[in-house]
């Protein structure tokens, strides 16, 4: 048993070339009838008004439908094999027919104005949003974007990815202006009192060090020393070094001292710096791609990678179900959000406007010479066989009209000349 196909183009081209059997049979079985019908009166003369009748309408209807038989078999092929001029049109006039319907489309199909018109018409943010409410339409979706992820990812290199990732991030902080964006974060915590409670912290922070590291500061005191002062003496001087640097540190805490007044200058010097002096925000965005294009961010962005590329193909096998349940409830989001909003239904059809003017009716010539250009690359039996299944199972009405014409045209011919004699 022969397998059943699935394919559309193939399904189209079947059913096309069943009905364009019918009629043709149906148009011929009417040719054979009136010739028949000839044969029969040429050969067994019937007198009187209905023979002749008879015998002319069915001569010059066998002749309408011979005649049009010819002019629409000339169109795909020379008729009984024999190569009389002017047929076979379309085969002999392949690579013109298809600059003819490459220029076509592009004057008249990719018209700005008509694309334009025929989008605004049809809302495609609303269809798109009703199309995307289906249940069915957003897992199908989901499916195969877990299915095309994968694949997608599994042609990228960690080298262009990891430059991809670099060349976004340094995008993204050029676009907000992280030396401003920080002088303003700064401004904040100098406006709720938090740099202080940061110097605080980090006060407390140093006088624990010194605390838990004084035999260190004395070691390294007497390692210093030279060899004839005695050890008293240096761990005199270590602890009063030690206890000197823990009160410098703890009168600091006090909100009036001195360093705490030029610890607030430095802070707005350096919030107006970070706001407006360009050397320093060029040092900021210079310290920046420092990190980036070290070995240590290359590493990162490779690990993120690593991981990401792994969650993503875990993801496709059999526990894909909560990473698909995701995915199409983002598109049900989506869909509710076109369903429901009339301002984002015209953002968007406005934004597919302009997408399809700027993207694809300036490459109309381009599209107008593609197409030029697989009509030209066909050879003329499939171009033959498949223009007429487009439109041959029609032209069969031609030869039925054309031998009931004629056949019309005898009988009228016939009534004329008993009339005339």
């Amino acid at each position: 048993m022969t397998a059943l196909t699935t394919d559309p183009t193939a399904l189209w081209e079947s059913t096309q070339r069943r009905a364009l059997f019918r009629y043709r049979l149906g148009a011929s079985l009417l040719l054979l009838l009136m010739a028949a019908v000839y044969a029969a009166t040429l050969h067994w003369p019937v007198g009187g008004f209905w023979g002749g009748l008879a015998h002319n309408g069915a001569e010059a209807a066998m002749v309408g439908g011979l005649a049009d038989w010819s002019a629409v078999t000339a169109l795909f092929r020379h008729p009984l094999g024999i190569p009389i001029p002017h047929t076979a049109i379309l085969p002999r006039n392949k690579d013109r027919i298809g600059e003819g319907l490459g220029g076509f489309v592009e004057r008249h199909f990719l018209e700005p104005d008509t694309v334009a018109d025929k989008l605004r018409s049809v809302d495609v943010a609303g269809r798109l949003g009703r199309w995307m409410s289906d249940p069915a339409v957003a897992d199908a979706i989901a499916g195969r974007a877990l299915k095309a992820i994968p694949r997608l990812m599994a042609t990228v290199g960690d080298t262009e990815v990891r430059g991809f990732f670099q060349r976004a991030l340094s995008r993204q902080i050029d676009a907000v202006n992280l030396p401003v964006l920080l002088g303003n974060i700064l401004a904040l915590l100098r406006d709720s009192d938090h740099h202080h409670r940061l110097l605080d912290h980090t006060l407390v922070l140093a006088r624990r060090y010194l605390e838990e590291n004084q035999d260190t500061i004395y070691e390294q005191v007497e390692a210093q020393s030279r060899w004839w002062i005695p050890r008293t003496v240096d761990r005199g001087v270590a602890t009063a070094l030690v206890t000197g640097v823990a009160g410098f540190l703890a009168d600091m805490s006090g909100r009036d001292h001195k360093v705490r007044r030029q610890f607030d200058e430095a802070v707005e010097r350096l919030i107006e710096n970070l706001r407006s002096r360009p050397a320093t925000q060029a040092q900021v965005r210079a310290f920046i791609d420092g990190i980036l294009d070290s070995p240590q961010a290359q590493a990162y962005l490779a690990s993120l990678w690593r991981h990401l590329s792994e969650a993503i193909a875990q993801g496709s096998g059999p526990e894909a179900d909560p990473l698909r349940a995701t995915i199409a409830d983002g598109v049900r989001s989506v869909a509710r959000a076109l369903n429901e909003s009339a301002d984002m239904r015209g953002r968007f059809n406005h934004w597919l406007e302009e997408a399809v003017r700027t993207g694809i009716v300036p490459w109309r010539r381009e599209i107008g010479g593609f197409i030029t250009e697989v009509v030209r690359s066909w050879d003329a039996a499939t171009l033959t066989e498949r223009a007429e299944l487009a439109v041959g199972r029609d032209l069969q009405f031609i030869r039925v009209n054309g031998t009931i014409v004629g056949g019309l045209v005898g009988c009228g011919l016939y009534l004329l000349s008993v009339l005339a004699s």
